[in-house]
């Protein structure tokens, strides 16, 4: 029984991507050095995050083709990690409150 499978991508767009990646890359540590902190700038990078994390799992992991499990797990983490980095720069006085152990 054939299972219908994703078709393959050719190399010239999966080094369009691999540059795109890189792009992204360059253009996150630009703005970390010159931008001034702000919310605004934390999700432009922590989407940035999200973008990248996709191309990998979606074209160069190949999850999508594994057990949906794993894809979804993969997936999951590289959305909530984002997520966690922005809450952490958005509140870190209160989310240090929370983890400090002298308060037991």
């Amino acid at each position: 029984m054939n299972t219908p499978t994703r078709p393959v991508l050719s190399s010239k767009h999966l080094d369009r991507l691999w540059l795109a990646m890189i792009a992204m890359t360059l253009l996150n540590a630009f703005i970390a050095e010159k931008a001034e902190p702000s919310a605004l700038i934390a999700v432009v990078i922590c989407s940035m995050i999200v973008i990248k994390a996709r191309l990998v799992i979606d074209y160069f992991m190949e999850l999508k083709e594994a057990s949906p499990y794993i894809y979804y797990l993969m997936n999951a983490y590289f959305y909530i990690f984002p997520f966690i980095a922005l809450l952490v720069w958005l509140y870190p006085e209160p989310l240090a409150e929370l983890t400090r152990l002298s308060r037991f």
